[in-house]
């Protein structure tokens, strides 16, 4: 599957996506603000993870390679549980339904815990085992239906501003052309190895190598192992990464 993924070393504009903080902070907030508590989100095209790639398996075309990589992308973030992040928005009255809006590069893997109201005084709902997104999830608060949506199952009273709190994983969609930097600047080779796992098993073409492939797929296990150690560990900062915007109703 190809896509227009934007030129390697191009970032995404802030206009572009609803998830980049502006560096100068001269550009005006609609309506949202997107802050990762000590580590700005930042995003990056795939295209960036292609001359690792093409480097082995040579002759593979772009958007093959990209379809591959971006499927890798999506497999490290579901097993490591990465990209964490929290989502606030407003509610109102007799409204129960609710849109959990990420851009067109992030989607919601797996729901964390759900908070309505102010610390608590209405409801705050947190739970160890997490749904499975192909079946949905349902809790006596509120259900999840994949990929985007909270129904409440008592709709507020009063209107609200950032009154209801979504922590969730993220995980890039099946069209992401642009994926969270963090995986490039730390797990860049993890998201190769991926990709290569499954790119040299294809004997259609001369790269082909099922041996390294194998070899390939291991070193995959083991970064996605890493990864999990270093979420466990929280290698990158003390708080969770925050998303704050209004989602539409």
């Amino acid at each position: 599957m190809s896509c227009p993924c934007e030129s390697p070393a191009k970032p995404i504009s802030f206009s572009s996506h609803p998830c980049l903080k502006p560096k100068g902070g001269n550009q005006p907030m609609t309506g949202w603000i997107c802050d990762n508590d000590g580590r700005d989100v930042e995003f990056i095209s795939l295209t960036e993870f292609l001359p690792r790639v093409t480097l082995i398996a040579k002759g593979v075309p772009d958007d093959v390679a990209l379809e591959y990589l971006r499927q890798s992308a999506q497999t490290f973030c579901q097993q490591s549980r990465l990209l964490k992040r929290e989502l606030r928005l407003d509610v109102q009255a007799g409204v129960r339904d609710y849109y959990l809006e990420q851009g067109d590069n992030e989607q919601v893997h797996v729901v964390q815990s759900v908070h309505l109201g102010n610390r608590g005084e209405k409801c705050r709902c947190f739970f160890e085992h997490f749904y499975s997104p192909r079946h949905g999830f349902c809790h006596k608060h509120f259900t999840f239906e994949p990929n985007d949506k909270i129904i409440l199952s008592k709709p507020p009273k009063f209107d609200g501003e950032n009154q209801l709190q979504v922590h969730y994983f993220a995980q890039p969609t099946q069209t992401a052309c642009d994926v969270d930097k963090l995986l490039f600047d730390r797990y860049h080779d993890v998201v190769v190895n991926g990709a290569l796992s499954q790119l040299l098993f294809m004997r259609q073409y001369d790269f082909a190598d099922p041996q390294l492939a194998v070899v390939y797929e291991q070193r995959f296990k083991q970064g996605i192992a890493q990864g999990k150690i270093d979420v466990q560990s929280h290698f990158a900062t003390n708080a969770p990464s925050s998303l704050a915007f209004k989602g539409r109703i």
